[in-house]
């Protein structure tokens, strides 16, 4: 089996949680409603679509799934297509790891049109050996499905892969799946980022603590 490490995108290698943020508090205040931290939570580990239906049927949004999908849609691309970055050292990061001979993966719930044009931007879209996304048909990450199958295409099986997460559904998921997971800061409130801490094999505030020092 190869070595392989395995990255989710939004809030783990890409500073891109306050589109979403925008995004959910202007969908929200459209129809006079506000956003619940509830709603945040189940809601990160989600695909676009499944997402969607989950918005439309626990607030009764009158809109189509496909129309939720499209406003959602048309507010957040231009965001990731021209300022959306990478983290502090993550480039690095991923240099290294391909340095040294491991596989890369990425493994999110974001669009393929939302992830690429920042990996191609920030110069690192060669760094990774696969994809796996939305268009896999995996189950959301309160299940391991996307982390198990992008192993898969790695090569690499949950035994002899690492996995990079901000969301504590997803630490859950992929430890019970017996990958060893590392926790990445994304300005989670302090005791669920306790929690997040407890539940994964180990933790990181930033990449700059994987580097190897020179």
């Amino acid at each position: 089996m190869k070595k392989a490490v395995i990255f989710d995108f939004d809030g783990t290698i890409a500073n891109s949680r306050y589109v979403w943020q925008k995004v959910d508090v202007d969908f929200f205040a459209k129809r006079g409603m506000e956003i619940t931290r509830d709603y945040v939570e189940a809601i990160s580990v989600m695909s676009f679509y499944n997402g969607a239906v989950y918005t439309k049927e626990k607030y009764n949004i009158k809109e189509s799934v496909e129309e939720i999908m499209n406003e959602w849609n048309s507010q957040a691309l231009r965001e990731y297509k021209e300022n959306v970055v990478l983290k502090p050292f993550v480039k690095e990061y991923l240099r290294e790891l391909k340095d040294r001979g491991y596989k890369i993966g990425l493994a999110t719930a974001a669009l393929h049109d939302y992830y690429i044009p920042v990996l191609e931007r920030e110069g690192v879209l060669d760094c990774f050996d696969v994809f796996t996304d939305t268009r896999d048909d995996a189950r959301d990450k309160n299940f391991p499905d996307i982390y198990l199958l992008c192993a898969e295409k790695l090569g690499s099986n949950s035994a002899n892969s690492i996995v990079f997460e901000d969301v504590l559904k997803g630490v859950k998921s992929s430890v019970s799946a017996g990958f060893n997971t590392t926790a990445v800061y994304d300005n989670q409130p302090e005791n669920q980022w306790e929690i997040i801490k407890n539940t994964a094999n180990r933790h990181i505030m930033d990449f700059s603590e994987l580097l190897h020092k020179k």
